[in-house]
């Protein structure tokens, strides 16, 4: 990899703007969200917070167990954020390299990480799509 990436702080490909939801937010919102962002990941937050996080895959998991109706009918019974969200955040610091971003999610295993800032705050997020477009660029 070149010595470039060393140097760039994840913060500088980041997505900052991030809509982000409730733990007790209908997952019918959530759904809502990401299609109007189109987008695959919503931080859920408590006090300013990450508490969770719900991807497009958590949502064809409910609807899978719903029936496949459920999802085009954009269905979730009662169902909320917190029932549902992923509670093992993948996390890195704003001020950490772009190298070791591209490292982490360059396993395979996630395809993102909430960016924090130095009180643990979500500053950001950032996706393979993120890092795709960087290389590139």
């Amino acid at each position: 990899m070149p010595t470039s990436h060393r140097a760039v702080p994840v913060s500088d490909v980041m997505t900052s703007h991030v809509r982000v939801a409730e733990p007790s937010q209908p997952l019918h919102e959530i759904w809502q969200m990401l299609t109007e962002e189109r987008c695959h990941h919503i931080p859920v937050l408590e006090n300013d917070r990450p508490v969770g996080m719900i991807s497009t895959r958590d949502l064809v998991r409910v609807a899978r167990k719903h029936g496949a109706q459920k999802l085009s009918a954009g269905l979730y019974g009662n169902e909320t954020a917190e029932e549902i969200m992923s509670r093992d955040l993948e996390t890195i610091q704003a001020d950490e390299s772009v190298e070791v971003a591209i490292d982490r999610i360059g396993r395979g295993d996630i395809h993102a990480l909430l960016v924090l800032d130095d009180e643990a705050r979500l500053a950001g997020i950032v996706t393979n799509h993120d890092l795709l477009h960087y290389l590139i660029s």
